[in-house]
């Protein structure tokens, strides 16, 4: 068993789970934008201090950083994965 076959298959399942959990995540920031937006407007009309803490804009800047870290490292996995692969696929 060619072992770059097998590490090469392995990455490129891994960076395809990556990317489809990715953009599945980024697909439902469209919503989680206004769930925030009006979140946030909903605790500043109530006037806590404690709850006044919260940002809208940070939690979506949080969360669009780590869909795009989770984007990111499927297209590197899905690329070395593919190096790895080259050149092996007629071999099955």
């Amino acid at each position: 068993m060619d072992v770059k076959r097998s590490w090469g298959l392995i990455s490129i399942l891994l960076g395809v789970l990556s990317l489809l959990w990715g953009g599945v995540s980024l697909g439902g920031m469209l919503g989680q934008e206004q769930v925030f937006s009006d979140m946030n407007q909903f605790l500043a009309a109530g006037g806590g201090d404690l709850l006044s803490s919260f940002s809208a804009e940070h939690a979506i800047a949080e969360a669009k950083n780590k869909n795009m870290v989770i984007i990111s490292t499927g297209i590197v996995l899905s690329l070395f994965g593919m190096l790895m692969m080259r050149g092996r696929l007629d071999k099955f």
